[in-house]
C-alpha cells in the first residue's frame, strides 16, 4: 500500500512513543491525567481528553498500543497527518464529554479502547468503496460486538487479571460513533474543497 502521507510516520511515532512513556509511568500521571469525575467538575476539563492516553498498568497500554500500531499499518493509505489529529482531538473531545454527561455514576476512566474503536470505524469507512465487501463485513463484526457488550450480563471483567480493571464497554460504543460523526464532517469539508478546487481550476 501507498502511503497517504509520509510525514504522519513521525507524528504517529512520537503518539506511540508518549503512549509507552505514559503507560510506564502510570502509577506517577494517572491521578493527573486520567477521567476523574470530581476534578473536571473543579475545572481540570484537560482530562476529557487525557483520559484516552493513559492506562491502568503496561499489559492494558500494551494491548491498545498493539491495536493502535495495526490501524496505522492496515490504514496507511487512508490516514494522513490530518485525519489523524482530527481523529485524536474529535474523537477524544467527543468520547470524553459523553462519558462524562451520558455516564453521570462514571467516577473513573482510563484506556486507549473507546477512541480506537472510533479510528477504526472512521478508517472503515473512509476506505469502504476500495474494498466494500471486505470493509462492510469487519463494520458488522464491530457492530455485533457492540451490540453484545452493551448486553446485560456481559462480562465485563475477562480481562481483570491483565489490566487490573474491568472493560468500559460504553467507551467502545461512544467512540465508535464519534468515529461515524468523524467521518461524515472529514468527508464534508474534503468534498467541498474538492469542489471549490475544481471550479477554480475550471475558470
Amino acid at each position: 500500500m501507498q502511503p497517504r502521507d509520509n510525514k504522519l510516520r513521525l507524528h504517529f511515532a512520537l503518539m506511540v512513543i508518549l503512549m509507552v512513556v505514559l503507560g510506564l509511568a502510570h502509577a506517577w500521571v494517572n491521578p493527573w491525567l486520567g477521567f476523574d469525575r470530581g476534578a473536571i467538575e473543579q475545572g481540570q476539563i484537560w482530562r476529557l481528553l487525557t483520559c484516552h492516553l493513559v492506562h491502568l498498568n503496561h499489559w492494558h497500554m500494551l494491548l491498545n498500543l498493539a491495536g493502535l500500531v495495526l490501524c496505522g499499518y492496515f490504514f496507511t493509505d487512508l490516514l494522513d497527518r490530518a485525519r489523524f489529529w482530527s481523529w485524536l482531538l474529535f474523537c477524544g473531545l467527543a468520547t470524553g464529554l459523553a462519558l462524562y454527561f451520558l455516564d453521570t455514576g462514571l467516577q473513573h476512566y482510563v484506556g486507549l479502547s473507546g477512541i480506537l474503536h472510533g479510528l477504526l470505524v472512521f478508517c472503515l469507512l473512509i476506505g469502504w468503496r476500495g474494498n466494500p465487501w471486505l470493509h462492510s463485513l469487519v463494520l458488522l463484526v464491530i457492530a455485533g460486538r457492540i451490540v453484545t457488550e452493551q448486553q446485560a450480563g456481559y462480562d465485563v471483567d475477562y480481562l481483570r487479571s491483565w489490566i487490573d480493571g474491568r472493560v468500559y464497554v460504553n467507551a467502545h460504543l461512544y467512540g465508535a460513533l464519534a468515529g461515524v460523526l468523524l467521518f461524515g464532517g472529514i468527508t464534508g469539508v474534503e468534498y467541498r474543497r474538492k469542489n471549490r478546487t475544481g471550479r477554480a481550476e475550471r475558470r
